[in-house]
């Protein structure tokens, strides 16, 4: 455990030393890979705040509902009714300690959720894969392409800690332990309603199915129970059960194509689309594979957060939320070819320092 901890540290000193310097170096115009990009709004900035660096896109959302709590514009689109609650709560408590600091609050909650999830990783892994080395798919998930979101002002390391934590306690049959993580990760991501999934499969390789009609069954409601509960809140305050997938449509997530997200006018625009396509077509792949080679309790998990990312109308994000997807990382560790392995590190690293100089730059980076 101190091992992987050990290297998590070095991680977190390599990727911001980096995104710091490269911050300061380019002089950079601004992003064109969207018509919505305005240059105006998102300048690309030089500056010495280290810890603002960690503080871009969605993050202003998170912080907005820190500082205003929850509200609607006028023209109710891209209201912060769209995130949910726990992530910017826990930064509001802790902000509060960090005198009113609250991109480092969120920050620093990010990196110990990421020390959190790793250190549930490793654990599950050595228990219910001791075939393989834990270090190994803990090293591939932090070279991920994307992995500089469990850095930043984003709720991916939290959701991410409570996903293991979910499937860990599910595994060891806590399945009032996994619940209640599971509740939590449904306060934290639209996708944390997913999690009653691990408890429910367990339960029912525990019980039979015959437990369904039973009390053994309550854990897994919790997951969609909080998840309800964001949207009954949304009912009583703003008198609208089904506002969350109104703003959806709003950011143009729905379930229609979003032809905006398909428009190839520009070479960043190009570029950004054949790498959304790349993840789509890996993570598809990669839930075969899984299937086939590991659980099918793995592949529909990961089946419904890709099944879910796709409907929404685009490819955009889908490579972040892939980095919650920890069997692709365990079917990485299994392969017996060094050579595959070795060659997906180095193509991932280099697709991870791309990614980290667009989040810093301010340029869409998922």
């Amino acid at each position: 455990m101190k091992k992987i901890l050990l290297i998590v540290f070095l991680w977190l000193i390599i990727v911001n030393v980096f995104g710091f310097v490269v911050l300061n170096r380019f002089n950079l115009n601004p992003d064109t890979a969207y018509r919505w990009i305005y240059p105006d709004k998102f300048p690309v900035a030089q500056s010495w705040d280290f810890v603002d660096m960690h503080n871009r896109w969605d993050s202003y959302w998170y912080l907005d509902i820190v500082k205003n709590g929850y509200y609607l514009r006028s023209d109710n689109t891209l209201s912060n009714v769209a995130f949910f609650p726990l992530y910017p709560t826990l930064i509001k408590i802790l902000g509060t300690i960090f005198l009113g600091n609250f991109v480092l609050a969120g920050w620093f909650l990010s990196i110990i959720f990421l020390f959190f999830a790793c250190a549930y990783f490793h654990k599950f892994l050595k228990e219910f894969h001791p075939e393989i080395s834990p270090e190994i798919p803990i090293i591939f998930m932090l070279v991920f392409p994307t992995a500089f979101f469990f850095n930043i002002v984003y709720t991916e390391s939290m959701f991410l800690f409570l996903t293991l934590a979910t499937f860990f306690y599910a595994f060891k049959k806590n399945f009032w332990l996994a619940g209640l993580f599971a509740f939590l990760g449904a306060l934290t991501h639209s996708n944390g309603v997913f999690l009653a999934l691990p408890i429910l499969w367990k339960i029912w390789e525990t019980y039979g199915w015959k437990s369904t009609f039973t009390l053994k069954i309550i854990p897994v409601f919790l997951a969609p129970i909080a998840s309800f509960a964001f949207l009954a809140y949304s009912a009583v305050k703003f008198k609208d059960f089904f506002l969350f997938f109104k703003l959806e449509s709003a950011w143009g997530r729905s379930f229609k194509l979003n032809m905006e997200h398909f428009q190839f006018f520009s070479h960043p625009a190009i570029v950004n689309f054949a790498m959304d396509a790349f993840f789509t077509i890996l993570i598809i792949a990669v839930i075969f594979l899984v299937y086939k080679k590991l659980s099918l309790l793995y592949a529909i998990f990961m089946s419904l957060t890709v099944l879910s990312a796709l409907t929404s109308g685009t490819l955009m994000s889908i490579g972040r939320y892939s980095l919650v997807l920890f069997p692709l990382f365990i079917l990485l560790a299994k392969v017996k070819n060094k050579t595959f392995q070795m060659s997906w590190i180095f193509a991932s690293t280099l697709f991870l320092a791309l990614d980290i100089m667009l989040f810093v730059s301010n340029y869409w980076a998922g």
